[in-house]
């Protein structure tokens, strides 16, 4: 600050100098003295010729010095506009590096979830866990951390052509009204045509099939998103998801990274439908022969390691062949179709129903007899005898060769006495109590007991 004072100071003195070698020297002196004589009517009679040059050299150096300070305040001014403008642009270039930055790492953040979204969806390719981790998947990206979404898949039924309910996140059959749909019946119709996602500020807009008491559940997930699951123009699906309005605000901005989660979980649905046709015996829905015993195999497996009993029937249409040789193969199948049923009907959730071939059908049953003394066997038993009786009446009204009958065969694998019956060893002696009930009149429930026939 002292030298800046010094050098301006020491610039005015040089400049009042100049002026008064300028007045004295030059020959503006001439100049000067003519504007003197001039004016000096106004001027006061004290005031002398060298007083008045000293005062125009006053004024002189004035003016130069106010002209010195409008360049230099013009200066300044320009350096600061230009300096101001240098921040605003830095501050631009900041501000888009960072945009950019964070576009990249929104990028690589949603990049990677669909590397976990694909990693998770073929963890399993079992149809039942490959479908838990597609409404999962579908929860996770469009849940917030203040309001989880529901999720709801809707399953093309392949025999039917109907959509219905398959699997629930959050969410199960009991919430929705109807269990199941027509596909003329909105909102399919608009779903599948447009190909693309259907999204509602309120759920009641566009799937307005949720209980009313099932409501409060729902929570702050208000809106609606429908995505129809479509795979070479072959409708698979839907999932319909419950979720936050702000989950739909964003939706166009991370519009790629759903339209790929979509397709990944259009991709899954298709691998867990073909997964278990694959598994599926086409005529009865049930599963076939290999995965039944493959299945068995692992049951064994798992009773051993937690000790529990297993049990399993074996079960025969009685004359059977008299309906395919009087009525004809297609009648056949029909009651193919409905003992399946009603022995779908009749079991647990947890119990396995096989087509083993012809008119022949195997039923697995897990942690059977665990309340029974020595895993016993009353329990399959019953079981048996129930699917018996419910064959029985459904065809009992019937002419021969349609009123039929079914017999079965139990067997128990008991823990630890059993430990040692693998696959083959249960299958045949379940086989051997089905041919007893053949043999001894058929119609009827017979039992494996251990150390006798």
């Amino acid at each position: 600050m002292v030298k800046r004072i010094l050098v301006w100071g020491l610039g005015l003195a040089a400049v009042f100098g100049l002026a008064s070698v300028l007045a004295v020297r030059l020959e503006a002196l001439q100049e000067f003295l003519s504007l003197f004589l001039a004016m000096n009517p106004i001027l006061p009679t004290w005031l002398s010729f060298d007083q008045f040059l000293v005062i125009v050299s006053l004024a002189a150096v004035l003016v130069a010095m106010l002209a010195v300070a409008a360049s230099v305040g013009w200066w300044l001014w320009m350096r600061s506009g230009l300096t101001l403008a240098q921040h605003r642009e830095t501050a631009q270039a900041r501000a888009v590096h960072l945009a950019m930055d964070q576009l990249r790492a929104g990028a690589q953040q949603e990049y990677d979830r669909l590397i976990r979204l694909g990693e998770t969806l073929t963890q399993k390719l079992e149809k039942r866990a490959l479908l838990q981790h597609l409404v999962q998947a579908a929860g996770q990206i469009t849940s917030l951390p203040h309001a989880d979404s529901a999720v709801a898949l809707w399953a093309m039924d392949l025999g039917t052509e109907r959509m219905c309910f398959e699997f629930g996140l959050r969410c199960d059959e009991s919430w929705f009204t109807r269990q199941q749909f027509e596909l003329g019946e909105p909102p399919f119709p608009k779903l599948f045509s447009s190909q693309q996602p259907l999204r509602f500020p309120s759920w009641d807009a566009g799937f307005p099939f949720v209980k009313p008491e099932k409501l409060s559940a729902l929570g702050q997930a208000t809106g609606l998103i429908l995505v129809p699951l479509i795979i070479e123009k072959t409708v698979l699906g839907c999932l319909v998801m419950f979720c936050h309005p702000d989950v739909l605000a964003g939706y166009e901005q991370r519009e790629g990274f759903f339209r790929a989660a979509w397709g990944q979980c259009a991709l899954a649905l298709a691998i867990a439908i073909q997964g278990d046709l694959a598994i599926r015996d086409r005529l009865t829905g049930l599963v076939n022969q290999t995965y039944f015993l493959k299945r068995l195999e692992q049951e064994i497996d798992r009773s051993n390691r937690y000790r529990v009993p297993l049990g399993l029937l074996m079960l025969d249409i009685d004359n059977f062949k008299a309906v395919n040789d009087t009525l004809g193969h297609q009648q056949g199948d029909a009651v193919l179709k409905i003992i399946a049923k009603l022995i779908q009907k009749s079991v647990r959730m947890m119990d396995l129903v096989g087509r083993y071939g012809g008119e022949e059908f195997i039923v697995m049953l897990p942690v059977t007899g665990v309340a029974e003394e020595s895993g016993g066997a009353q329990g399959a038993a019953e079981l048996g005898e129930r699917i018996r009786l419910a064959v029985e009446q459904e065809f009992h009204a019937l002419q021969k060769p349609l009123k039929l009958t079914l017999s079965v065969g139990v067997v128990m694998r008991r823990y630890p006495e059993d430990r040692q019956m693998d696959v083959k060893t249960l299958v045949r002696l379940a086989d051997e109590q089905l041919y007893r009930a053949k043999t001894t009149g058929k119609n009827k429930c017979c039992v494996y007991a251990p150390g006798g026939s």
